[in-house]
């Protein structure tokens, strides 16, 4: 049997209306993260679907999101995917997930696609800081947001991590420590959010009184293999020469160093320190952690009210920056 409203209610311990409001998206509904948070938990759960069709016919919405993601299989989008589809399944929404392999032409060809008619709106977590496929997407009709990832261009509704502050913190983390030779890994630079960690990185090293011609930056680490090959051959150089702390703030490139570290026995913290980046907040390794599960929630919490409003809304300028936080594991030491 399905749930109803008041079953979902009797069991959070609120009233049914204001489970109806946080179901609805409604940003008047007076009530606790921790609560809105396990109204949304208990309705996927149960899987509460109000009626379907009947909307449907109502509205002539096809009750679909369109979620764009670079990569399916790195677990940092896997978790922004499940912070959408989390709020869209209690909302009767169904949400169908493309991967794009990061390839613009690609990209443009599922947005393409997808706004025939088969979606009632798109996130994209998938941008580059110059996108012709989002650039089509200003010129259209469909409804568009962009997770994590933001083009340049200030006009893009964006909901994301704080990348400035990635860079910054785990930097200055590793500079209290007394690492001045830093190696900064990081995959393409073409992704805004990248570039902006890297920024984030360089400005504290200045803010630390430490010339970047004394640290390492590495880029264009694009795959796995050729990250755990660059910082194998870091980790075999002579210690006097090799850098004292890893910063890999990206979820492959963070794994790949780790996965370097093990090949090669180098012990840490004792012989070198590491940062990595983590897709949930509980990281093995010390890591920056991005609140990857609350932008998705956030992500479609937005899409949804801004359908609700319909076509003759006027919509507010959506710029949500949510902050990271540094996880330490023990993976940090002082230089000997």
């Amino acid at each position: 049997m399905a749930i109803t409203l008041s079953a979902i209610a009797k069991e959070v311990g609120v009233d049914p209306s204001l489970v109806s409001k946080v179901l609805n998206g409604d940003a008047s509904a007076r009530i606790s993260e921790a609560k809105r948070a396990l109204v949304l938990k208990v309705a996927a759960e149960h899987g509460y679907r109000p009626n379907r069709l009947g909307r449907s016919l109502r509205t002539g919405r096809t009750f679909m999101l369109g979620m764009l993601t670079p990569d399916i299989t790195n677990p940092f989008h896997s978790v922004l995917f499940r912070g959408v589809e989390e709020v869209a399944i209690a909302r009767g929404y169904d949400t169908v997930l493309c991967n794009t392999d990061d390839n613009p032409e690609r990209c443009r060809k599922l947005v393409t696609v997808l706004a025939e008619g088969h979606i009632d709106a798109l996130i994209v977590a998938s941008a580059r800081a110059s996108d012709e496929s989002v650039e089509w997407l200003r010129g259209g009709r469909l409804p568009y947001l962009l997770l994590n990832r933001r083009t340049t261009d200030e006009r893009d509704p964006w909901i994301g991590p704080d990348d400035f502050q990635a860079g910054w913190i785990g930097c200055k983390h590793l500079t209290a420590l007394g690492h001045r030779a830093i190696a900064f890994l990081m995959s393409d630079l073409a992704v805004w959010n990248h570039r902006r960690r890297l920024d984030g990185f360089l400005a504290a090293l200045e803010d630390s009184g430490i010339p970047a011609s004394e640290a390492t930056v590495a880029t264009d680490l694009n795959t796995r293999p050729t990250a755990k090959a660059y910082v194998e051959d870091l980790l075999r150089l002579d210690k006097t020469a090799r850098p004292t702390a890893l910063f890999a703030p990206q979820t492959i490139v963070s794994q790949a160093a780790v996965a370097a570290l093990f090949a090669t026995g180098v012990r840490v913290p004792d012989d070198i320190s590491i940062v990595g980046f983590s897709a949930g907040p509980d990281p093995d390794i010390t890591s920056i952690c991005p609140p990857n599960l609350e932008m998705g929630r956030a992500a479609a919490a937005h899409m949804l009210k801004r359908l609700e409003q319909g076509e003759g809304a006027t919509e507010d300028h959506v710029a949500q920056v949510l902050p990271v936080q540094l996880v330490e594991r023990g993976t940090t030491g002082r230089v000997g």
